[in-house]
């Protein structure tokens, strides 16, 4: 789940392109109001950056957009990418999981305990195993999703620099 970089070519030199973040890019989400060109906001330096797009807040669960800013030969910067799901997605997991599935376990030892040998039996073994079989799909679509906004940002992010992907090793 958690990938390592995408490396992405810029024809912008190093200043060019810590320059156009910069424009991008405000320092705090409260700032985002006073600067309605800004897409992204977090921390820039001239090697390293750290942003997240304005549509997420920083309570948000969705991952920052991590960037190694490597200085190249004829005008060009290399960028190696990352965003990190595995945090969010183990969150969840663990959310969901803890959960969901010890009161799926005790209410279907319930239903086995009072309802067993009645005419509800079936429907109450139904119940309880339908919170277990929510846990595994809430944490699928989940991931799903998750793998999904990661492609869709970085992306979007690739396309606002201007730049092209060298090497993706996403899988």
């Amino acid at each position: 789940m958690n990938s390592k970089a995408i490396t992405t070519e810029v024809r912008l030199s190093l200043n060019e392109l810590v320059s156009k973040l910069k424009d991008i890019t405000v320092e705090d989400f409260d700032m985002v109001r006073q600067s309605p060109h800004a897409v992204y906001y977090g921390e820039i330096t001239s090697h390293f950056f750290k942003v997240k797009h304005v549509r997420y807040s920083p309570l948000s669960e969705s991952s920052n957009i991590d960037g190694e800013i490597i200085e190249s030969l004829n005008d060009r910067t290399i960028i190696k990418l990352n965003m990190d799901i595995k945090e969010p997605y183990v969150l969840i997991r663990k959310m969901y999981y803890s959960t969901l599935i010890p009161i799926g376990l005790i209410v279907m030892l319930l239903s086995v305990l009072v309802m067993w040998g009645t005419e509800f039996q079936w429907q109450s073994l139904l119940l309880s195993s339908s919170f277990i079989i929510v846990a595994f799909l809430a944490v699928l679509l989940y991931r799903t999703t998750l793998v999904s906004m990661k492609k869709k940002e970085l992306k979007d992010f690739i396309s606002r620099i201007d730049g092209k992907i060298i090497s993706d090793t996403n899988g």
